[in-house]
């Protein structure tokens, strides 16, 4: 039998996503859909532990659906962790076996980067959104962002033990160096301050893993635009970096460090029905 402690702590979220959590919370209770208590949501690309799954339920009387790709998923544990009215399934999302317009709200946070193909993701979001439903997405680093790499201290501890001079404040990955750097200035840069072992796999990640799209934040911009004809994006800048590797000389939009987005197929009739009544009082 489990104590209160070990039962806690296999509860408990992520400081990211708690935040994701909360931030769907207020995506519910600030649209229409607060008045649809029993929505049903779907968690693209859901934390593969289940937990999250847990505090989503709590945002709805109907039914979560969770997926995710890999081949043990979900795990028994990640079943229980989940709760009541959740559904785990192993499912691509960019190959969504669910009917068009399945869902009230669909959500992913943290997966966008990593889809090879981001148009048929957000594509197939908007496919099983409801005409009346919402997508919601949240994802960092944005490639073109100075620290799209996707480097961070969590991977290195988990793949490269041993590694104590890695940093992820742009001291030792400059800050867009993965987009200026070919890969042998990468590494020349990184083999004064890394183990090599550890200068393997960063040079690896980020040029042959194939675990990052590398779509910049023009592109990721202009598929949410086009699918959801109503998107309310929230750019997150970027802060605290070194500007001396910073392209220039393009429209793209470098200092886009990730960004969430609140998304709709259609206004809501309401909504559209004040607008009309305020167009109507100006004459137009």
């Amino acid at each position: 039998m489990k104590t209160l402690a070990e039962t806690t702590t296999e509860n408990q979220l992520e400081e990211y996503q708690s935040r994701f959590v909360s931030n769907v919370r207020r995506v519910i209770e600030t649209n229409w859909i607060r008045r649809r208590p029993g929505i049903r949501i779907l968690d693209m690309g859901c934390d593969t532990s289940g937990r999250q799954l847990s505090h989503l339920a709590a945002l709805t009387r109907g039914e979560v659906v969770g997926i995710n790709i890999p081949d043990d998923f979900p795990s028994q544990r990640a079943i229980k962790n989940s709760g009541k009215r959740t559904t785990l399934i192993r499912m691509d999302g960019m190959d969504l076996s669910f009917p068009d317009s399945s869902f009230d709200l669909v959500i992913s946070a943290n997966v966008m980067e990593h889809v090879s193909d981001p148009h048929r993701y957000i594509s197939e979001a908007a496919r099983v959104t409801k005409s009346t439903g919402i997508a919601y997405f949240e994802t960092a680093p944005v490639w073109s962002g100075p620290r799209g790499h996707h480097i961070h201290a969590d991977m290195i501890r988990e793949n490269c033990p041993g590694e104590s001079n890695f940093r992820d404040d742009g001291s030792v990955v400059p800050d867009w160096s993965h987009l200026m750097f070919s890969e042998a200035k990468m590494r020349a840069h990184l083999e004064p301050i890394l183990r090599p072992a550890t200068v393997d796999y960063v040079v690896w990640y980020v040029y042959h893993s194939g675990d990052l799209n590398k779509a910049p934040w023009s592109q990721i911009e202009n598929e949410l635009h086009d699918a959801f004809p109503y998107t309310r994006i929230a750019p997150w800048p970027s802060s605290d970096v070194d500007t001396w590797l910073k392209p220039s000389g393009s429209n793209e939009n470098y200092d886009v460090s990730g960004f969430s987005a609140t998304c709709r197929k259609q206004l809501p009739n309401f909504l559209s029905r004040r607008i009309c009544w305020r167009l109507r009082k100006l004459g137009l």
